[in-house]
């Protein structure tokens, strides 16, 4: 199953880490957020982490006054992957995804690597 871990500065107990079942998880600076960070320019409940509809670890700003943003960017949701950076307010968040490996049989064909294909042969000269 697949695990999403914060990472940041201000959690003092140590790195977040949630799977799937945990979620949807809301982050704010309330005492009522599932992750309370001390940030005065947070919202309340700031945004959430819920599973997207293809997967994955999804993040839901929950329309904050001060933005969420991922990579530099503004969003109001954005699927996260590992390296990603989270800031809300103040708060710097780093992301890793642990993802187990899916074996090749258990994979759709979209989710395949791509192969170039062979380029065709010609047939041989005519010598009429």
């Amino acid at each position: 199953m697949a695990r999403i871990i914060l990472k940041s500065a201000v959690f003092t107990d140590g790195d977040i880490e949630l799977s799937e079942a945990d979620l949807p998880m809301t982050l704010g600076r309330s005492h009522r957020a599932d992750i309370t960070i001390k940030d005065m320019l947070l919202s309340r409940i700031h945004a959430r982490i819920c599973v997207g509809k293809n997967g994955g670890f999804e993040l839901v700003d929950n329309e904050s006054t001060n933005l969420t943003i991922v990579n530099d960017q503004d969003i109001e949701r954005a699927l996260l992957k590992s390296g990603d950076c989270i800031l809300l307010g103040e708060t710097q968040i780093l992301v890793e995804i642990d993802a187990p490996e899916i074996d090749v049989h258990e994979k759709t064909t979209r989710e395949l690597p791509l192969v170039n294909p062979r380029k065709p042969v010609e047939p041989p000269p005519s010598y009429s």
